[in-house]
């Protein structure tokens, strides 16, 4: 009689939790980010590649403007001045993205002057930039697979760095910079 007593409960515990919904509400919610292996990124990167941008957004940006305001933000280590944010790097260059137009980055070397310029396709990620040096032609395709992991490609699709976090990583796993 225990037997079957016992028997019928779990049947009904069972039948109450399916139909409630109850393994749900008791279970924890796994959360995790997309991820790509190296083919993958690669795949993604190149799909629909542009290859030039055009020489105006160059010239226009060839010496920063704010090269003085910018130099002093990044020494006292601030992230966003006005209408602009910015990134230093640990090789004394820095990156520039005005707010008014996110979809362009602008890399300058530590006396200012212009070493490339990078062109978003989105604002979410996973998302691509390619980066263009001031010849005008692709020097390299970043995908921002989420805010934290990002592949960069040679315009010939071998992988040249992978940023993890504010480290970036040679091919072959080796520290070779730094963001602060």
């Amino acid at each position: 009689m225990k037997l079957i007593f016992s028997l019928l409960f779990i049947c009904i515990l069972f039948s109450y939790t399916f139909f409630t919904g109850f393994n749900s509400a008791c279970a924890k919610t796994l959360k995790g980010a997309v991820s790509y292996t190296v083919e993958a990124a690669r795949k993604e990167a190149f799909a629909n590649v542009e290859y030039t941008i055009p020489q105006t957004i160059i010239d226009s940006n060839l010496i920063d403007p704010n090269f003085n305001e910018n130099k002093k933000a990044v020494k006292n280590g601030s992230k966003e001045l006005g209408d602009r944010y910015i990134t230093h790097y640990s090789n004394g260059g820095y990156g520039i993205i005005y707010k008014n137009n996110l979809y362009y980055e602008f890399y300058y070397k530590d006396n200012g002057n212009l070493d490339s310029i990078g062109k978003r396709t989105g604002l979410t990620c996973p998302t691509k930039s390619y980066v263009f040096k001031t010849n005008g032609n692709l020097e390299e395709i970043h995908l921002y697979v989420s805010l934290q992991d990002t592949f960069i490609f040679k315009p010939n699709g071998e992988l040249s760095a992978h940023w993890i976090y504010n480290k970036c990583y040679d091919k072959n796993g080796k520290l070779i910079m730094q963001s602060n």
